[in-house]
């Protein structure tokens, strides 16, 4: 299979997609240059409605050599609320493309790795030796036994990345296989045939297994040994070309769309339209004496976001009037002005609609009193890219009330659901929806009314007493809302004809679900985001495995820079890994037992030796010293306690000075004698033991159980030659410091280490917004001010509200002042408009 992977990719395409209609996408073929993959094929074409382009390449990467698949799936605009059920959908094709390509089951995988948007399975494929004894003569068998051995060879390993972006499913798998490890033909390799003459002339032939070979082979094979290389390494290649389809979508042209307007009432709410001529509007005595003030709504979309303005014409009562957009950079100032605009005609929008994928615009139309008159309303709005824009419109005919042709007189209005209703489901998928409306009119016979569903379905109803009402039951719907529509039929003079109709929208709202990565309750959060779920079983668990994984990726970033500084170590360091991921693959369901485990299994191999040496480096200048405090680590070294205990009292009493007795005695007393363990590679190499310790007795003292500042300071930094060492209060303080270093001039890529005494972990996540955690030594100058730019820009979760700038704490929805301190306890509503009230503590 793996000659002819070209034509092996094509089947699978084809029975993945079943029948479809092969034609040029929208889309180009993005290059792959620099991604480590060679594209060899490419085709694309239709599925369950969306357009796709695949792209099969292959690449080398020392003795792996790896195959890639890139499916690109793009979706209309309308499609956008359901774009969790198509990442799903390919999800499943993704996985039975893995299975094809590996004949196994992902079942049969020996290991696997699970994270936001990856998955990896390593496999190693079972055959079956035939091991035969026989007896011949003259070419005749005159006796057989068979016997089998079932081994395990040829390892393989499948990297999948998944995301979504705008209305873009894109899926990356990689296959790959070790060349040197990879057994075209066993039974020549692991079988071993002896054959001689016997005492009757016969020709006896005996197949034996060659164990020692094999096991050889098995130990070099393992997933402990070769996994994490496969895991490592199709990591990279799927980041590396989702990372170049998505810029490829970004630097495609296309043409904005205006996907709908919306035209607002007095409350916020609205209804939706086509673009286009609407028809007759009629207007009463009343609206002419007021005058009216009408917001339409145009919802854009542009994939690649690169929308530069937006600008708008009126013609109509009370105009013309034309010109370019007001744009809000403060989504609060945007609102405030929504709800409290001015008496003219004029186009705003907010600046996050510019810039995103889906946008858009409000153009308010001003028609002063005495000014509104029979005859046509026209809105245009063009909506101006670097690919050449587009333009909308939406029009009427004004006429006087009672005009308009409803000859009959009657009416529908539609009382319950109310419009903008919310309907939450009475259990799993059912819900019930109270109709009534009320008719009025006379001289049609036969009324009747026809209900359509937000699904399209329809249903006939009876006119009673003036009166339409039913209880509508409703299961599993196939949207999360829509419009609910009561038209009213009757016959006048002999003929069937609709009379009147009314319409409301709704949606259908389920509770929160955790693991199904959908936002069920329509509330702006998905599954353990959502503190409506927050505190149940399943999302506290999640998290806990989220931090036990990420800690187990803090303990292997540390090993792996130990490889860097020990490279003879590395055989060593390699199974350290293997046997964390072990760990991980025994405790998965037992998150707090992972996490004791591993920091067992650490502090056994690996930090105790390092915490050893730290101690040893101290005397680098003084070999009898130097070899006197190893006595006592070997002495001690089946009490861990204890050795602490002796060689820290070692230092103390044989420190070169006074000063320098002093320095390490409020070291000790302090705790922090040496840079926390994470703090990897060289952190006594400029400057020493000594200088930490002072840097440390200076600054720091310890109160209770915890480190504090002297004095009123809320950073400290120490320079090396090589790194700048930072250690904050808390969050604020490092941001703060971020223009400092900015002022310092030093090059982007200095290497800054940080200790922040509060909210490590938050930090660490911040500047690694990817979701690495905390390994806050490999910081760099520029990560730090590129971080408070994006702090300042509150694209990393800080947000202003009533004046204040606010951003979550460790409590899911608890959010703190930048300034203040003030809390804030989050009570409903979404992202872009929360509801929010102080609080004294943690809510």
């Amino acid at each position: 299979m793996r000659n002819n992977k070209t034509l092996w990719i094509v089947a699978v395409a084809i029975f993945l997609l079943g029948s479809t209609v092969w034609y040029a996408l929208a889309l180009s073929p993005p290059s792959l240059s620099g991604t480590g993959v060679q594209v060899i094929k490419t085709s694309s074409g239709t599925k369950d409605g969306g357009e796709y382009l695949i792209e099969y390449g292959k690449g080398t990467y020392g003795d792996i050599e790896y195959e890639v698949l890139a499916w690109i799936v793009r979706y209309p605009p309308s499609e956008m609320k359901d774009m969790g059920y198509h990442l799903s959908s390919w999800q499943v094709n993704s996985l039975i493309s893995a299975e094809s390509h590996v004949g196994m089951y992902i079942e049969d995988a020996l290991m696997v790795g699970k994270s936001n948007g990856t998955e990896f399975y390593f496999f190693q494929q079972n055959r079956t030796l035939t091991l035969e004894n026989s007896v011949s003569k003259n070419g005749q068998v005159i006796s057989s036994q068979v016997r089998e051995r079932l081994i395990k060879l040829n390892p393989e390993f499948v990297y999948i990345r998944y995301a979504v972006f705008n209305n873009y499913v894109i899926v990356v798998e990689v296959f790959g296989h070790w060349k040197s490890l990879t057994v075209k033909n066993p039974q020549d390799k692991f079988v071993r045939k002896t054959c001689h003459q016997d005492t009757f002339n016969r020709t006896v032939c005996d197949e034996t297994f060659r164990a020692k070979e094999y096991e050889s082979y098995k130990s070099s094979i393992g997933p402990s040994k070769i996994g994490v290389m496969g895991k490592s390494l199709g990591g990279v290649i799927s980041r590396n070309v989702l990372k170049a389809v998505i810029n490829h979508i970004k630097s495609s042209p296309s043409k904005p769309e205006v996907i709908k307007v919306t035209v607002m009432n007095g409350e916020g709410k609205g209804v939706d339209v086509k673009s286009g001529y609407l028809g007759k509007v009629p207007f009463t005595e009343e609206d002419v004496k007021k005058g009216l003030k009408l917001t339409l709504l145009f919802s854009t979309f542009d994939e690649n976001a690169n929308v530069k303005s937006y600008s708008f014409s009126y013609s109509g009562p009370g105009g013309p009037a034309s010109g370019g957009a007001v744009v809000f950079n403060d989504l609060m100032e945007f609102y405030s002005f929504m709800a409290n605009s001015p008496n003219r005609t004029l186009a705003y929008t907010y600046s996050g609609w510019v810039s995103n994928a889906s946008g858009g615009v409000v153009v308010q139309v001003y028609i002063p009193p005495g000014k509104l008159k029979a005859g046509p309303f026209q809105v245009a709005v063009n909506v101006n890219d670097g690919d050449g824009g587009t333009k909308a419109e939406v029009s009427w005919t004004f006429v006087p009330k009672g005009t308009e042709g409803n000859s009959t007189g009657y009416s529908v209005r539609i009382t319950a659901p109310r419009d903008g209703a919310t309907l939450k489901q009475i259990f799993d998928g059912y819900f019930t929806m109270s109709l009534l409306a009320d008719v009025k009119g006379s001289g049609a016979k036969n009324l009747y009314a026809v209900v359509t569903l937000p699904d399209g379905s329809k249903k006939q109803e009876e006119v009673m007493g003036g009166t339409v009402a039913d209880i509508i039951e409703i299961s599993d719907p196939a949207a999360k809302g829509g419009t609910v529509r009561v038209a009213l039929y009757g016959t006048v003079n002999g003929s069937k004809k609709l009379l009147a109709s009314d319409s409301a929208r709704v949606s259908f709202v389920s509770k929160e679900v955790p693991g199904d990565n959908i936002d069920n309750d329509l509330d702006g959060l998905v599954d353990c985001d959502d503190p409506d779920i927050a505190t149940c079983n399943a999302c506290i668990q999640q998290k806990k495995l989220e931090w036990a994984e990420s800690l187990m990726n803090r303990h292997i970033a540390y090993i792996q820079k130990m490889m860097e500084v020990s490279p003879n170590m590395r055989s060593v360091y390699e199974i350290y890994i293997g046997h964390l991921h072990e760990i991980q693959d025994k405790y998965k369901d037992d998150p707090d037992r992972m996490v004791k485990e591993m920091n067992d299994y650490m502090e056994a191999k690996v930090y105790a030796n390092q915490k050893i040496n730290s101690y040893l480096s101290i005397f680098k200048d003084d070999p009898e010293k130097r070899h006197r405090l190893r006595l006592i680590a070997e002495k001690y070294r089946y009490d861990p306690i204890m050795r602490d205990i002796k060689m820290k009292d070692f230092i103390y009493r044989n420190a070169q000075s006074v000063a320098e007795s002093t320095a390490i005695t409020n070291a000790i007393i302090a705790g922090v004698i040496e840079p926390p363990q994470w703090l990897v590679g060289g952190q006594y190499g400029s400057g020493g033991a000594l200088d930490w310790a002072h840097f440390i007795a200076s600054n720091f003292e310890k109160i209770g159980d915890m480190v504090k500042f002297k004095g009123n300071a809320k950073v400290k930094m120490l320079r090396t030659p090589a790194t700048v060492y930072l250690v904050a209060l808390d969050a604020k303080a490092l941001m703060d410091q971020a223009r400092e270093l900015q002022d310092m001039n030093l090059p982007e890529n200095t290497k800054v280490s940080i200790i922040v005494l509060d909210g490590a972990t938050k930090i660490g996540k911040l500047l690694d917004p990817t979701g690495y955690f905390g390994n806050m030594a490999d910081a760099t100058l520029g990560a730090i001010v590129n971080l408070r730019k994006k702090i300042e820009e509150r694209n990393q979760g800080w947000f202003t509200w009533n004046g204040y700038v606010l951003h979550e704490t460790a409590i899911p929805g608890i959010y703190e002042d930048y300034e203040t301190g003030k809390k804030f306890k989050r009570v409903g509503g979404g992202w872009l408009s929360m509801n929010l009230v102080e609080v004294k503590s943690n809510g």
